[in-house]
């Protein structure tokens, strides 16, 4: 397997798409297996949530100098992810220095193995102004040089009734673009 760490831009084609569908299933045995043996798992290594967000939206990963964990080729837009195997609650942190034109919210249901891709739609600047906590805002964290946590289900998903943009099956390494679409495939019509 080739390692990707002195490259620009990669497209995330058929064969690297596998490649990390077999390694989330690697890594979701070893968390099992520390979950079941400590208080909590392992994070989801940007290695693995990152390729399968950039393979179901079409962008670039990001593994240069390149601000942002992706790019939209056609726009130029900068992408940050934010993932969480947790899928009843997540926490997100944010670097002081962190930027982007969009930011899109990768949830892992492991019970099932699907991802649901939520594009927020929200670049830095406007997300500044969501609060961090009941007296400050992100941004007022980040000015500080503080990494601001913050729930994106609870600011975002829950808030709003949002529905995935997409869901990705990672067993079958396929990506439905409507969330009907893959309900429709799971009764057979």
């Amino acid at each position: 397997m080739a390692i990707y760490n002195e490259f620009g831009y990669i497209t995330i084609d058929d064969a690297r798409i596998d490649e990390t569908c077999n390694a989330y299933f690697k890594w979701k045995d070893l968390n099992t297996y520390i979950s079941n043996n400590s208080h909590r798992g392992i994070n989801m290594p940007d290695a693995i949530s990152e390729p399968m967000g950039c393979y179901c939206l079409g962008y670039l990963w990001n593994r240069g100098d390149e601000v942002g964990d992706a790019t939209d080729p056609n726009t130029g837009r900068k992408i940050e992810f934010k993932a969480t195997s947790r899928f009843e609650g997540d926490l997100s942190s944010f670097g002081p220095k962190c930027v982007f034109d969009d930011l899109v919210f990768l949830r892992f249901k492991l019970d099932e193995n699907l991802l649901y891709i939520y594009d927020l739609n929200i670049n830095s600047e406007e997300f500044g102004k969501y609060p961090a906590n009941k007296t400050q805002t992100i941004q007022e964290q980040k000015n500080q040089g503080r990494r601001p946590h913050v729930s994106l289900q609870t600011l975002f998903v829950d808030a709003n009734n949002l529905e995935p943009d997409i869901i990705f099956d990672i067993r079958r390494c396929k990506a439905y673009n409507r969330v009907s679409e893959y309900y429709q495939r799971l009764i057979g019509k």
